[in-house]
């Protein structure tokens, strides 16, 4: 059970952040996505110092909701193997929903508790940053490209 809890909890960070800068931030590939959240809720959010209207419903997000949902169905053979790993994972899609909603809802703690996710919609760089939840799969990926960067610089 706790491997099972550990190991979706790790997954359902990996498929938010592929899901954000590879779907999501894919202006080439998957235009209608990318037109929908960079050039609707990104464009609303960074005029707005964060703040999104659209969000102040609590089911008010249909493209958001719909995805998640797309999300939920497609692990639905997991729970058939993995019980436990499902349950969490839908908890992962549960959680970013209302922790995405809330940082543009209450900017001032979304600023206070989520401040890489801040810095994704009102920094200088709008393509970076792709956790919401929690920064770690950003933080790992940025660490290995810096020991990289060193290596390679050593070896020069």
């Amino acid at each position: 059970m706790i491997p099972q809890i550990i190991l979706a909890w790790l997954y359902g960070h990996i498929f938010e952040y592929v899901a954000h800068k590879y779907f999501l931030h894919n202006h080439k590939t998957f235009k209608s996505i990318f037109k929908h959240h960079f050039g609707e809720h990104h464009k609303i959010a960074r005029k707005n110092g964060m703040y999104d209207p659209a969000y102040n419903k609590v089911f008010s997000s249909r493209f958001e909701i719909y995805s998640l949902l797309a999300a939920a169905v497609i692990h639905l053979p997991v729970v058939f193997f993995l019980p436990w790993a499902y349950v969490t994972l839908i908890l992962s899609l549960t959680s970013y929903y209302f922790i995405h909603r809330k940082t543009h809802v209450d900017v001032e703690w979304g600023k206070k508790w989520f401040p890489w996710h801040y810095d994704h919609h009102m920094g200088k760089d709008q393509h970076d940053w792709w956790g919401v939840r929690l920064p770690i799969i950003d933080l790992s990926v940025k660490g290995l490209a810096l020991v990289r960067n060193k290596l390679f610089e050593k070896h020069i």
